[in-house]
């Protein structure tokens, strides 16, 4: 039986390039996630003006 090289060439390729693929999607995904990690809202101005009129 003889190997078809042609095909497990391609085969090869295929899961190179899908490995490729999904670590820089997972980079991606890395990125976005800690942006939405290090997210807060800012106070408004008028509500840190509205604390030091009691002082």
């Amino acid at each position: 039986m003889e190997m078809n090289w042609i095909i497990l060439m391609i085969v090869g390729i295929a899961a190179i390039a899908l490995i490729i693929f999904l670590m820089r999607q997972n980079q991606k995904d890395k990125k976005v996630m800690e942006k939405e990690m290090n997210y807060f809202e800012k106070p408004d101005e008028q509500e840190a003006n509205d604390k030091d009129d009691g002082l």
